[in-house]
């Protein structure tokens, strides 16, 4: 593994607040390039007692000449890099309106998702979360916005919650070894974080380790970065594992409905 720049920030995990717009241009010309409609279901979870997870969902719609869509699918192989911490709390907020509410139905349980007008966003009030359970599927269906964003749903499996195995702190040249439970196919990816005070004056967790991985169960972090990580002091050292899988629907040739899910849990060091 190598470990590129500290200021590096993977676009993998920003995804998982909304989908990034992209709305530059390469040149100008006299067309006026044809704006695509886009719908993003975005439900986050944490893990609670073993198998299940309380989750919070959003639905924004907006257009743009593109989007990069996240996909988890395509997670084939393991990469780390260092990053900065950022601490700045991100709100997702969309664009249009499409209907008065969204329907999502998580396992066998009907929510309804009202419009937020001061975000521009679909959302159940955060105070009251919503449970799910390993193996549970969300299906979220969308009103006919008219020409916002036609009638259509999407499914999608709900990230199965983690199960970290035994964690034990290395010695100096050793690797840290990270297990969990993997998931059964290929459709979901990890995202690891290992965090730490650097330097050891630093009063917060201020420097990261961030992998995004294979969801096969195991990854072992290299002696070569854990340095800094090693020295922090135990009450600045954390990590955590987020599961995140992503499914999308082509409505049309300009339309694009995409719902993900991502579910984490934080492990404290003995």
């Amino acid at each position: 593994m190598q470990y590129r720049s500290r200021v590096f920030r993977p676009s993998t995990v920003a995804c998982f607040a909304t989908i990034a717009l992209q709305t530059s241009c390469a040149q100008l010309t006299e067309s006026t390039p044809t704006s695509s409609r886009f719908a993003a279901v975005n439900i986050v979870a944490k893990a609670t007692t073993s198998g299940r997870a309380s989750a919070n969902a959003t639905v924004i719609f907006f257009d743009a000449i593109s989007a990069a869509v996240p996909n988890s699918a395509l997670q084939q192989s393991d990469q780390c890099t260092f990053a900065n911490i950022d601490t700045t709390t991100v709100v997702t907020r969309g664009v249009n309106k499409a209907g008065t509410s969204i329907g999502l139905l998580v396992g066998t349980t009907a929510l309804t998702l009202p419009y937020d007008a001061g975000l521009f966003r679909y959302a159940n009030p955060v105070s009251t979360p919503f449970s799910y359970a390993t193996g549970d599927v969300a299906q979220a269906t969308l009103p006919d916005g008219g020409d916002v964003f036609p009638a259509s749903a999407i499914s999608v499996r709900l990230a199965e919650p983690l199960l970290p195995g035994p964690l034990t702190l290395p010695v100096s040249g050793q690797a840290l070894a990270v297990t969990w439970n993997a998931a059964a196919d290929t459709s979901s990816a990890i995202i690891l974080q290992l965090r730490y005070a650097n330097p050891t004056s630093s009063t917060y967790a201020n420097e990261q380790i961030i992998c995004s991985l294979k969801d096969d169960g195991r990854y072992d972090v290299p002696a070569s970065g854990l340095t800094a990580f090693l020295v922090s002091p135990a009450n600045r050292r954390s990590l955590q594992l987020t599961r995140w899988r992503t499914k999308e629907s082509s409505i049309d040739a300009r339309t694009l409905l995409h719902i993900a899910t991502s579910v984490d849990t934080v492990i404290v060091f003995p």
